[in-house]
């Protein structure tokens, strides 16, 4: 299992998936704390080794709020890991106090767990969310990855189409709605009629400003400006509205980086 499998999935299977995992982690932990306590030959306590692997839980909401947050660049990015690791080492120990004070005959102090979480997990705090950030900006595209050259790539902001009597006409690419595959040509949908290019869908990709052009399945490319709502299928896809009424199928396959340019597009 891996964080590129857990965040490409939709909110409802990413938290079971991060759950699962994190279970994992507490039933290692409870296991490490036994084997060790079996080396030493000291006493093993299973209900304590379990209130101190709440920590591992803490995951599940934390995880799932930075993803909400939608960093829109790698700076904003680690503030908000950096918060999600403080809160999480600050709660750690507020959630074992007040279980082990409703539940426990001893309660344990939220300094002496703080002085504990800060020397057994805050590198796997700070890892853990550094890693989870790393992934959400490979998958929403905002991480700048260098290729040790500089090159200057120019999108056209209006596409020549031809109209009739094989005339050419220029049309501006946010007048665009989307663009359909219809082998060997590509169809142009605008709000006004339907064009014809002699084009490929990866052509055209190549030409299209990539924070206004998405593809959305294999033989679809829309413009996330003109999508004014998103309805699951409850399969893993999903149903686009565009402000002309037209309805488009989201492949499961290019939801990740749809959302990361439709939730950029869209008023908080």
């Amino acid at each position: 299992m891996t964080l590129p499998i857990i965040f490409g999935q939709s909110k409802q299977k990413r938290n079971s998936l991060v759950l699962k995992v994190l279970l994992l982690f507490v039933f290692i932990t409870v296991g490490v704390d036994y084997f060790f306590s079996e080396i030493q030959s000291t006493s093993f306590y299973l209900s304590e080794s379990l209130l101190f692997s709440t920590y591992w839980l803490l995951f599940v909401p934390l995880l799932n709020r930075q993803w909400k947050m939608s960093p829109k660049s790698p700076l904003h990015g680690l503030f908000y890991a950096g918060l999600a690791a403080a809160v999480h080492l600050l709660c750690y120990p507020a959630l074992v106090w007040f279980i082990s004070k409703c539940f426990y005959d001893h309660t344990f102090p939220y300094g002496q767990t703080f002085d504990y979480g800060l020397t057994a997990y805050l590198v796997n705090t700070l890892l853990i969310y550094g890693l989870s950030l790393l992934i959400i900006l490979l998958l929403r595209g905002t991480l700048p990855l260098s290729t040790g050259t500089t090159e200057l790539t120019h999108f056209s902001h209006s596409l020549l189409v031809p109209d009739r009597n094989n005339i050419k006409i220029r049309v501006q690419t946010r007048d665009i709605l989307y663009f359909s595959a219809n082998s060997p040509y590509v169809d142009l949908y605008h709000p006004e009629k339907k064009y014809l290019l002699t084009e490929t869908l990866r052509s055209l990709e190549k030409k299209l400003p990539p924070d206004h052009f998405v593809r959305i399945h294999k033989s679809c490319i829309v413009n996330v400006e003109k999508v004014v709502s998103c309805r699951s299928r409850l399969n893993g896809d999903y149903d686009l509205t565009l402000c002309d009424g037209t309805l488009l199928r989201l492949s499961r396959n290019y939801t990740a980086g749809f959302r990361a340019k439709f939730h950029r597009h869209t008023p908080d």
